[in-house]
């Protein structure tokens, strides 16, 4: 997708029954170009029934807190292991009994469980404490 993709998106989320030609008129590009475009869009699956996929324009990721108690005789190779999950940002190890303490972003809230269920908790030796959705960031370092 390309600058002239967003703005057509843009126009169609303001309203998706505007013409091709009104759309043309405010991207600046031709008809034929907006009706090319928009196919090819509906084509790749960004544009469903005229509902935009908003995953496709850049939303912001959703992230989250992993609290993980783990077995301690294996922790090398859980934190290994969790290293290697594309959704896990960044990993703690905790001092004391607090165990690992894990930053995750996803695409969607549908992600979650699939993420816990499906990857992290199969991780042996990983036993989830608590998880919580992150609401706002107040200050970042990254």
């Amino acid at each position: 997708m390309d600058p002239i993709d967003l703005r057509i998106l843009e126009e169609l989320k303001e309203d998706s029954r505007k013409s091709f030609s009104e759309i043309a008129q405010n991207v600046g590009r031709t008809e034929a170009t907006v009706r090319r475009r928009v196919n090819h869009l509906k084509e790749s699956g960004i544009i469903k029934r005229f509902t935009i996929a908003y995953e496709a324009t850049n939303k912001p990721k959703i992230k989250a807190t992993v609290e993980i108690e783990p077995d301690f005789k294996r922790i090398k190779e859980i934190c290994a292991a969790l290293s290697k999950v594309e959704e896990v940002t960044d990993i703690w190890r905790l001092s004391g009994d607090c165990g690992i303490f894990l930053k995750v972003e996803i695409d969607s809230i549908e992600k979650f469980n699939p993420l816990i269920e499906n990857k992290l908790s199969t991780v042996p030796g990983v036993q989830i404490k608590e998880t919580c959705f992150i609401t706002q960031e107040i200050k970042s370092k990254y």
